[in-house]
């Protein structure tokens, strides 16, 4: 039976900013907020959505201020001699074994949940619909940053990187799926971010991916498309969009941190983004 008027919710990824994503979706958890039909996760976004999904309170932020600061997880060392510099088979193992998801709870009752993911060699966005057969590998493929993860990560025979390269904002794709009338999009960048053209991108489609032409093109093209999904979130016609963003503040986590005091502090004003964004939703 299809269901009109459907609500969904779209997470934005970004590493350690992750960490403010964690204490919105902790906040909701809290107030047992749920009101979404559908959920789409990019990269870190995917994790925390699951997580949000399986009602595990607290536990991405272990994730953050644990597995994620093990001197196993981010080595630069490692990553000049020719290996990952961030060992995501080995943190979802590691996480599988001492803290897992909640598989049962999460599929037991829950929204559709669908991860995005980069094709390896075409460089196509790829929303996989998650199931028991593939969220592990979906969720560590969606988290797979190009370069700084060596190999794409292998889901029924094709290979998949993160899926910030081809989709980082899927509001379009989420808009675009059937009775959905009103969307949150959570971001892990501040309201006035937007993406600039990256010199990095252009050396990466020039010299690292030239055999693989369509996921060179979509490197390229990838901040025109995440300036256009924030454009798009600001001025859809037809349906109701609430984006939910970081305040500007210097103290919040990076990509890359490492610095516990920051990622705990981007997790508390997650907590208090994520109850005013409960009571933004209610008068939307």
């Amino acid at each position: 039976m299809l269901h009109q008027n459907r609500q969904a919710l779209v997470v934005e990824g970004g590493g350690m900013r992750g960490a403010f994503t964690s204490g919105v979706l902790d906040a909701f958890l809290q107030q047992q907020f749920n009101p979404f039909d559908l959920c789409v996760g990019v990269s870190s976004g995917s994790t925390n959505v699951a997580n949000y999904l399986a009602a595990q309170q607290g536990r991405t932020l272990q994730i953050y201020l644990d597995h994620s600061l093990r001197s196993e997880f981010i080595q630069y060392g490692r990553f000049f001699k020719g290996g990952d510099l961030l060992d995501l088979k080995w943190m979802w193992d590691v996480v599988e074994k001492e803290y897992p998801l909640n598989q049962a709870h999460l599929f037991a009752n829950h929204p559709e949940f669908y991860m995005v993911l980069t094709h390896a060699v075409s460089g196509d966005a790829t929303y996989i619909k998650a199931s028991k057969d593939n969220i592990l590998d979906g969720l560590r493929a969606s988290s797979s940053i190009p370069v700084l993860t060596r190999q794409a990560v292998d889901i029924f025979g094709e290979p998949y990187f993160d899926g910030g390269v081809a989709d980082a904002l899927p509001v379009h794709w989420a808009a675009q799926q059937h009775d959905v009338s009103k969307l949150m999009v959570l971001r892990t960048r501040p309201k006035n971010y937007y993406k600039a053209s990256s010199k990095g991108d252009q050396l990466l489609a020039k010299y690292v991916f030239q055999q693989k032409r369509g996921f060179a093109k979509s490197l390229l093209s990838r901040t025109q498309r995440y300036n256009d999904s924030v454009q798009f979130s600001r001025s859809a016609s037809g349906q109701k969009i609430l984006e939910v963003c970081p305040p500007d503040l210097k103290n919040m986590a990076g990509r890359l941190s490492q610095n516990k005091a920051k990622i705990r502090y981007s997790y508390d004003i997650g907590i208090e983004t994520g109850l005013k964004a409960i009571e933004d939703w209610k008068n939307l």
